[in-house]
């Protein structure tokens, strides 16, 4: 995260809009699922209708998932895809020195594919990580504090299935990492050579 995060410096407000987005995104979707669950069960309890106001709210609040949802992703790729223009333009600058030259025993159309495909294995994280993750414990954090003042017994419910949730990612780690590793490696010796003509074409051509 420390070596990740300092590439995000030059696109503050981009940033917050990007949280901001991921922000109404969760959250109405928290809303919409928390009054449609009471719109049922009091449907259920009295067995009368919900009334115009309960289903006019109830179709705003899909409304703006929907668009918060696409908002968000608009917001997040442009952000990652910035990031990601300018680590390929460094990548490339430092590499250029270098062709059609090896550095370190390898050739340096290799190290450029490989570097090519560890940027492009970045895009998840910026577009889907960094914002999302603030959103999520901002949200998380708003609820259970609803839940501690509504029905406190709630939390003792919602925070083992939080500590699974965030557990989770990090079963069968190691194996995921094997196998990313294998398949980035293999993307980058196909395209080794073809990188490393383009780098070295002034000098081919000469």
């Amino acid at each position: 995260m420390r070596a990740l995060l300092p590439a995000l410096a030059g696109h503050r407000a981009m940033i917050v809009r990007t949280c901001a987005a991921a922000l109404l995104e969760q959250g109405s979707l928290v809303v919409l699922v928390t009054l449609a669950a009471h719109t049922v069960g009091s449907v259920i309890g009295t067995g009368h209708a919900p009334s115009a106001a309960t289903a006019a709210a109830l179709a705003a609040l899909v409304v703006l998932r929907a668009l918060m949802t696409w908002r968000e992703m608009d917001l997040s790729h442009d952000l990652a895809y910035r990031v990601l223009a300018e680590l390929r333009v460094r990548v490339f600058d430092g590499l250029a020195r270098s062709a059609p030259a090896r550095v370190a025993g390898r050739r340096s159309g290799d190290l450029a594919a490989t570097a090519m495909a560890d940027v492009e294995a970045l895009e998840f994280f910026y577009a889907h990580t960094t914002a999302q993750l603030l959103a999520s414990g901002a949200v998380f954090t708003g609820g259970a504090a609803v839940l501690a003042a509504v029905e406190p017994w709630l939390l003792a419910a919602l925070l083992p299935v939080a500590a699974l949730l965030a557990a989770a990612p990090f079963a069968e780690a190691r194996g995921r990492t094997d196998r990313g590793a294998r398949t980035r490696q293999a993307a980058a010796d196909l395209s080794a050579d073809t990188v490393e003509t383009v780098d070295g074409l002034r000098e081919l051509l000469a």
